[in-house]
């Protein structure tokens, strides 16, 4: 029952982080049209990061939530964390909002931090898991302001 529960937790963590993903998937011609940064990946690439990404933060859930751990205020975190992660592709692709969908994965990454910091005492792992989401976060700040900048 409780491997059950976990794999169902895992599923839900990760189509709740990927739902805006799926609401806009590559961009379409608005975007092929922008003037790309360098070492802007492939939109597939980007897929692809981005649900490794979301793996690693639902497994960290999961963890946290096996044993025991999982409390209100990292709760809250991860709500907070994701709406940010949501708000990001609607601001970009939706919106086609630069500056501001470039400050929101500024929030991204912060609230990233502020999860590895308050997982950090209760759950190594869980915490640890988290790191390449907070890296990849401060890429894609990178690549978002030379959109904003390129672009402008």
């Amino acid at each position: 029952m409780i491997i059950l529960r976990d794999g169902l937790l895992f599923l839900v963590v990760l189509a709740l982080y990927s739902l805006a993903g799926f609401a806009f998937p590559g961009g379409g011609a608005w975007y092929e049209s922008l003037t790309k940064p360098d070492g802007t990946p492939s939109p597939s690439l980007f897929a692809a990061i981005w649900f490794v990404l979301h793996l690693l933060i639902a497994f960290s859930v999961v963890l946290l939530v096996r044993r025991g751990q999982m409390n209100q205020e990292l709760l809250l975190l991860f709500g907070i964390n994701w709406f940010f992660n949501q708000l990001f592709l609607f601001l970009f692709f939706g919106l086609q909002q630069l500056f501001l969908a470039a400050f929101d994965m500024v929030l991204v990454m912060y609230s990233t931090w502020v999860l590895i910091r308050a997982s950090r005492p209760l759950n190594k792992i869980a915490s640890s898991l988290l790191i390449p989401y907070l890296q990849w976060s401060a890429f894609v700040i990178c690549l978002a302001w030379g959109f904003c900048w390129i672009n402008f």
